[in-house]
């Protein structure tokens, strides 16, 4: 190993700021990840669907190959390609016990790239997950050890910046790196509402004399927003914004009071990584899908049992029993004392026949067989489909409403609706396929939905795939056409040290690609739909010699496309 590398320090320091960790007895002092200013285009703890983010994502002014730096000593302890949509990612594990993990990465530095190299070409894969042990790659606050990019799942060249702490359970919490940073960063702007929505407790409330949700905009609260009867629950949309950037961001504190009584609080500064999924418990996700707008939740569903919130007795449902008016205070603040307090007024009026028929209506509503129960594990059955849904995967309890038809000649079962309404899952559930007509080549069919492949394990008949979204239509299709592929740039019979391919497959989609040349194995490694070859790390000299690439592209469902093309080298 090249300890050049390993020394090498930051010449122009941006910001160094000192933070004291109570771990191990240890203070650890911690520094930019980048010698430009930090600007963020995404905060820890913005809510999406099936997960909160679990970084920050620091902008590189729009371009890729800026120098990312080690935040403070300790040693690198994973190199991973190709997972969590992570891209190339470094994990560096410090004497405090936080792991920070840089991602979306392009080269690492040459000793660690010559580290991951060596494990890609000994699996002959470009997918990779390297642990190190601590002695073999140790850092400094300081040490440069990558260039940014935009790999993986990025839509634009940024660093996505996560501070992890293991637990002795073999998981792990997300704390928010922006704590670290807060002098790096210049923030003058409060959070914003868009919205506020009421909920009528489903058959034990009414607002405005129904069982429909009320939404409206803070700016335009009167007197009182409404009237309401019977137990309901609040929820609101809001952004944060910082200085210099028109991006926007989730809430750091939240919190709803009743008559001067808080009902509810939020504190996003950590979470447990198996909490993600509850963000579809917090916020209105059939609301989310529909309008790309996240109404957070005021009140606990039983999905939701995020640690970071805290509600009264009632799970922060308001049970509105007197006639009068009932004060509602909503209080949003970011990491700098930024602070937006809305108030609004909810007039109690009694309305015992309204609750009554809600409750009546609900009560039928449970009996019907198609009601499910959260905490009750399910399986439901059509001619063709089983769909497996396990013990508190529902985040809560859902009427489903299965519809069935059929699409055309290519596809090779009814296609299944399994819900008209979009129902979060906390954990997946199991969908079970049958063909409708009989198929000579089993392994050509996969289980897809409108957004493309799922999966499609066979046996015995049917096909299985696992699945997160209820409000989608699966169906079989099938796929006997081999990939395509297509060279990238001028290198086809010319000289050339870098080697890009295009594969495209409009079935189930690419699964891997393998390549060698003149029958030594050489490693492409993807982007999207992106394949690049960079030969000076191939396991051969540059000799100015005619070479063939012979190329390998497998799709989901077997189906192969050969390439062959000459280059010199």
């Amino acid at each position: 190993m090249d300890v050049q590398y390993i020394k090498t320090r930051l010449l122009h320091i941006v910001c160094f700021l000192p933070f004291s960790m109570a771990a191990i007895g240890q203070t650890v002092e911690y520094r930019s990840p980048v010698e430009i200013p930090i600007l963020m285009s995404g905060n820890f703890g913005e809510p999406r669907p099936n997960h909160f983010h679990c970084g920050i994502d620091i902008k590189t002014q729009g371009v890729e190959n800026k120098r990312i730096f080690a935040v403070a000593d300790g040693y690198v302890s994973r190199l991973t390609v190709g997972k969590n949509g992570f891209g190339n990612a470094i994990y560096i594990t410090h004497p405090d016990s936080i792991v920070s993990v840089y991602c979306h990465l392009n080269d690492f530095e040459p000793s660690l790239q010559q580290l991951l190299l060596n494990e890609q070409y000994a699996l002959q894969s470009d997918v990779v997950d390297l642990r190190l042990e601590p002695g073999v790659y140790p850092v400094k606050a300081g040490s440069w050890i990558a260039y940014s990019g935009n790999t993986g799942a990025s839509a634009g060249p940024h660093l996505h910046l996560e501070f992890q702490r293991p637990l002795q359970d073999g998981s792990f919490e997300l704390i928010d790196p922006l704590s670290y940073y807060t002098e790096c960063v210049k923030d003058k702007r409060a959070p914003v509402a868009h919205g506020i929505k009421l909920y009528p407790a489903p058959g034990a409330g009414v607002v405005n004399g129904t069982g429909k949700p009320l939404i409206f905009a803070p700016e335009k609260i009167e007197k009182h927003i409404g009237t309401a009867w019977g137990r309901i629950g609040a929820a609101i949309w809001a952004d944060d914004y910082m200085d210099g950037t028109y991006n926007k961001y989730g809430i750091r504190y939240m919190s709803l009071s009743v008559d001067g009584r808080e009902v509810f609080s939020s504190n996003m500064s950590k979470f447990h990584y198996g909490e993600n999924p509850m963000v579809n418990a917090w916020g209105d996700y059939a609301h989310y899908k529909k309008t790309r707008h996240w109404y957070l939740k005021s009140f606990r569903i039983p999905g939701n049992k995020l640690d970071f919130i805290e509600t009264d007795e009632n799970d922060g449902w308001v049970d509105i029993c007197e006639e009068r008016p009932y004060h509602f205070v909503y209080t949003l603040e970011d990491l700098y004392g930024n602070r937006s307090v809305y108030r609004f007024c909810v007039m109690g009026k009694p309305d015992e026949d309204a609750v009554k028929t809600m409750r009546l209506q609900y009560e039928a509503l449970c009996n019907r067989p198609e009601f499910l129960r959260c905490e009750e594990a399910h399986i439901i059955q059509q001619p063709g489909m089983e769909l497996h849904i396990p013990a508190g995967a529902l985040t809560e309890d859902v009427l489903i409403n299965v519809s069935i038809s059929r699409k055309n000649e290519q596809v090779f079962s009814n296609t299944f609706r399994l819900n008209d309404e979009y129902v979060p899952l906390l954990s997946r559930a199991t969908l079970l396929l049958a063909p409708s007509v009989p198929f000579a080549n089993p392994e050509k069919l996969y289980i897809c939905s409108s957004k493309g492949y799922v999966g499609g394990k066979y046996d015995d008949g049917w096909y299985s795939a696992q699945i997160r979204e209820l409000a989608e239509a699966y169906e079989l299709m099938c796929d006997t056409l081999p990939p395509s592929v297509t060279p990238l740039g001028k290198w086809t019979g010319r000289r050339t040290s870098i080697l890009r391919l295009k594969t495209n497959d409009s079935g189930s989609g690419v699964k891997n690609l393998k390549a060698d040349v003149d029958g030594t194995f050489v490693l492409f490694v993807r982007n999207g739909q992106t394949w690049t070859c960079r030969l000076k790390y191939a396991p051969f000299k540059a000799e100015g010699k005619r070479r063939q690439l012979n190329v390998v592209v497998e799709d989901h469902c077997g189906n192969i496309r050969k390439y062959q093309q000459t280059f010199i080298y």
